[in-house]
């Protein structure tokens, strides 16, 4: 599913929600980039998918920067980093395509870099749910926060 602000800037960003709305926590992404449309940041869109896959490599050409939202199972209740290509990077999930894999195919298919940044959330609850877990929710926030202040002061 994908949301696009009406507002337009020099920059355009994306965030892309990883994950499965039906696996409770696993749908943390999703409710991510839902909380941060609803703020209407220009220049900002949103892409909710189950996972990464080779066919988002050409809608991502047209942005600036990527950043990817994801439900992790363990580690820091949030972790906002930039992805790097040549170091080794706990995977977030474990869905087809990876970040790394992503990167690599826009770079040696289409000769760009783009900035790619990963915000893992911890969840506790992968089980079949529509609602995410209140630790979940909360690590949820906190990201969408991160998120949104990284954007306002870059």
């Amino acid at each position: 599913m994908r949301i696009q602000s009406a507002n337009t800037v020099a920059e355009k960003l994306v965030i892309i929600g990883v994950g499965n709305t039906l696996r409770s926590d696993d749908g943390i992404g999703a409710y991510v980039c839902l909380q941060i449309d609803s703020m209407n940041l220009p220049g900002v869109t949103t892409i909710i998918v189950h996972q990464l896959h080779v066919e988002l490599i050409e809608d991502l050409l047209e942005y600036d920067t990527v950043i990817i939202a994801d439900a992790s199972v363990s580690g820091n209740d949030v972790e906002f980093v930039p992805l790097q290509v040549d170091e080794t990077q706990a995977v977030s999930s474990t869905h087809h395509l990876n970040a790394n894999m992503l990167v690599a195919l826009i770079q040696k298919m289409y000769r760009k870099d783009i900035p790619i940044f990963l915000c893992s959330v911890l969840g506790e609850n992968f089980e079949m749910g529509e609602t995410l877990s209140f630790n979940a929710l909360a690590n949820a926030n906190k990201a969408t926060e991160i998120i949104c202040n990284w954007i306002k002061n870059k």
